[in-house]
């Protein structure tokens, strides 16, 4: 019987599988969203939430220059606690420097699983994982003033298509410089003709 026992094992030895899980809760922190199957988002809410409560519990000390040894201690204290999970440096950095100091104020669930359909090859069902507060790119862009020009690959597109009309219009006016160089050139051989 397996009494007491949480959490699924994914067909994984515990090394593996704890790899598995520190390489999602990276890859999320790192990209702030990310899309897996369900039963894996599901165990990455569990390990995920707990890391980065320890980045929120230190979130109003981290980039204050006034600290004393203690508020230090508690700081490096919550990095090597959540270092156990995140091995990598930079996404560290960025879960205590803009993360943690983000959302302070929530006393959980900072993610959101919101469920896709299944996967075309195995069926597998897909989710995506993300932060509750993360802001769109799509709402940035709406966001920004109409004056602006966006770079879009729209707006490539025409000006491609912009440049390429004036050129088909020289074509034209060239072919017509041609044959009359073509004309003048048969009067010429013609009048050689009649001399």
């Amino acid at each position: 019987m397996r009494h007491q026992k949480s959490g699924r094992k994914f067909s994984r030895q515990s090394g593996p599988r704890h790899a598995l899980l520190s390489n999602l809760v990276t890859s999320l922190i790192e990209h702030e969203r990310i899309k897996t199957t369900d039963p894996k988002a599901k165990e990455l809410r569990k390990v995920a939430e707990r890391t980065i409560s320890w980045a929120t519990s230190v979130g109003n000390l981290v980039g204050n220059e006034k600290n004393d040894a203690a508020d230090k201690a508690r700081i490096v204290h919550a990095m090597r606690q959540a270092q156990r999970v995140v091995k990598h440096k930079p996404t560290l950095q960025k879960l205590f420097e803009d993360i943690g100091p983000r959302l302070v104020g929530r006393a959980g669930g900072f993610l959101r699983i919101m469920k896709l359909g299944y996967r075309h090859g195995d069926a597998a069902p897909l989710s995506i994982v993300e932060f509750v507060d993360r802001a769109e790119p799509e709402a940035e862009e709406k966001a920004a003033p109409e004056g602006e020009e966006k770079p879009a690959k729209k707006g490539k597109a025409k000006a491609e298509k912009q440049e390429a009309a004036p050129a088909k219009k020289k074509a034209p006016a060239k072919k017509a410089e041609k044959a009359e160089g073509e004309a003048k050139a048969k009067k010429k051989a013609s009048k050689k003709k009649d001399e």
